[in-house]
This record gives C-alpha cells, sequence and structure tokens, in this order.
C-alpha cells in the first residue's frame, strides 16, 4: 500500500476547498489531507479543518510554491504526493487516476490534463510559451504544462528547489527531467474555475506569465528565454493568420469591395443633367434592380 499526502494550497478558498478535503478523503492510499491557508482573509482556514483537513496556516500570502513547501515540510515522509488545487471541489475525488501510476511505479511525476474549459479562458500565450521552453529543454510536448494538479514520487519532490509562486509548475518539471524522472500526462475529468477575459482574468494571466518566466529564467539562462519568448509570440502572429471562419469574412468583404469599386470605374460619365440622377447612377451600378428608384413626379 503507498502512503500519500495530498497537500492543497488555498487562498480565499473557503467556499471549495470543504469539498476539495470531503473528496479527497475518499481516494485510496491518502492518508492525509494537508491544506495550507496562504495568508487567507476568509474562512478558509475553519472550512478545511471542518472537513477533517490538517491545516498549515501562514502569516501572509507568500504564493504557491512558499504554500507547497510549507506543506511538505509539514508532511513527515510519505512515498508521494497529491498536489491539488482548492477550488477543484467533489472532482478532487478523481485523483485516485493520477496516483497510480506514480504509486505503481510506471512514474515518478503524473500531470493531470483537464477537458476543455466551459467558458473561454485567455489567449493561451503563456501555456504556449511555458510548452515551447519544456519541449525544447526537455524534448516533451505537453498538452497541459502548467497543470497545478500532479502526482509525484515523495522523495523526488522533496530532493527539489520549488520555484516561488506560479512558476513552481515549469520549475517542478525542468528540475524532475534534469533529475531523470519519468513524466507522464494522465487525462483526468477534473473541473475547476476558469478566469475570463476580462481585466482580473488578464491581470491574473499576466501574474502567471511573470512567474513562469522567473521560474525558467535560471533553469534556462537569459539569452534562450528570450528566444523562446520571441518564437512563442511569433508562432501566435502565425497560428492567427491561418485560415479561419474571421478571416474568410474579411476576405470576402474585401473581394466585396475592389467588385464594387470596379463596376463604379465601368460607369460612364454622364452626358446630360438627367443622367445625374441619384437613381440612375444606382441602377448602373446594380445597387438598384431595375424598376426602383422611379422618376419623382410633380405631386412628390
Amino acid at each position: 500500500m503507498t502512503h500519500a499526502v495530498a497537500i492543497v494550497p488555498a487562498f480565499n478558498r473557503a467556499d471549495t476547498v470543504g469539498a476539495t478535503v470531503t473528496a479527497l478523503a475518499t481516494v485510496p492510499d491518502v492518508l492525509d489531507v494537508i491544506v495550507v491557508d496562504d495568508g487567507s482573509r476568509d474562512r478558509t482556514a475553519a472550512a478545511a479543518a471542518a472537513a477533517g483537513a490538517r491545516v498549515v496556516e501562514l502569516a501572509r500570502n507568500r504564493g504557491k510554491g512558499a504554500a507547497i513547501t510549507a506543506g511538505i515540510a509539514a508532511s513527515g515522509a510519505p512515498d508521494a504526493y497529491l498536489l491539488i488545487d482548492a477550488d477543484l471541489g467533489d472532482s478532487a475525488a478523481l485523483a485516485g487516476d493520477l496516483l497510480q501510476p506514480v504509486a505503481l511505479g510506471m512514474a515518478d511525476m503524473t500531470i493531470a490534463v483537464l477537458g476543455s474549459p466551459e467558458r473561454g479562458g485567455g489567449f493561451g500565450f503563456v501555456k504556449r510559451f511555458a510548452a515551447r521552453v519544456l519541449r525544447s529543454e526537455t524534448g516533451m510536448s505537453l498538452a497541459a504544462p502548467l497543470s497545478g494538479q500532479r502526482a509525484v514520487r515523495g522523495s523526488l519532490l522533496r530532493s527539489l528547489h520549488l520555484a516561488p509562486g506560479f512558476g513552481l509548475e515549469i520549475g517542478l518539471t525542468l528540475d524532475a527531467a534534469n533529475r531523470g524522472a519519468s513524466i507522464r500526462e494522465v487525462e483526468v475529468g477534473f473541473t475547476h474555475r476558469q478566469t475570463g477575459r476580462d481585466l482580473s482574468g488578464f491581470a491574473h494571466r499576466a501574474r502567471i506569465g511573470r512567474h513562469v518566466y522567473l521560474a525558467a529564467l535560471p533553469r534556462v539562462g537569459g539569452p534562450q528565454l528570450i528566444y523562446y519568448l520571441i518564437a512563442s509570440v511569433l508562432s501566435r502572429v502565425v497560428s492567427t493568420a491561418r485560415p479561419g471562419p474571421l478571416r474568410d469574412r474579411r476576405r470576402l468583404l474585401g473581394r466585396t469591395a475592389r467588385q464594387s469599386w470596379q463596376r463604379a470605374r465601368q460607369v460612364r460619365p454622364p452626358r446630360s443633367i438627367r443622367d445625374l440622377r441619384p437613381w440612375r447612377s444606382l441602377r448602373r451600378l446594380r445597387i438598384l434592380p431595375e424598376g426602383q428608384g422611379r422618376r419623382p413626379t410633380s405631386e412628390s
């Protein structure tokens, strides 16, 4: 039997952390659930404790990487760890699918690939950048390079120096790959909240991007990282220019405008005052069908 500990970093998640803890308690081999309250201003710690979790409270918000580090320090020496976000709710009961390959020795770390979000997120630039860094540095093409739902062999995770903040995931993958660890992705039906395309959502993604860049910088090097950044921007521009519904509509509008201009140039100049009447010009351009735009009478 594998002794696994689930570590749940939580910041202002009083609404979902209780359901997440309750669901994790049903996962086989998970003998302890540790919730790290990362300086929350709501009742996150109380909700987690009421659901049966062991709670570690940080005096101030220090970020995801520091919260996971605090959880590892309080965990002892389990065979495996589950790193689970506090907003998974009831879907956290599926974490057994993520843990099984590690428990069976088939992988040193597994990364959860979630389904498509129910509502639109960002434009995928940070994800594209992280995937390019990992593909170039490790040879792995990951579908979810920044997924926070992971299972990790205990001795491996305790031997790594975790990156701060939201740089945790890319730093963890780079360091584990450099140690020769076996890493695989697993499709799991987790559900969690998605940030939308509003001001706060883009600010959150910008913060994630900054953390990802800072975490990769000492592990990859500045010049190489700048190259990956530029390549990611260019690949985004190229993918936007590929044929699609929006481009097809623009092409149709452009063709229609060119055809209208060509027809306008073919209209012969007026030979008399009567030819200057507007309905005659419109009919000549085929904007008005024949029979419409009749000459006004004296009564009108």
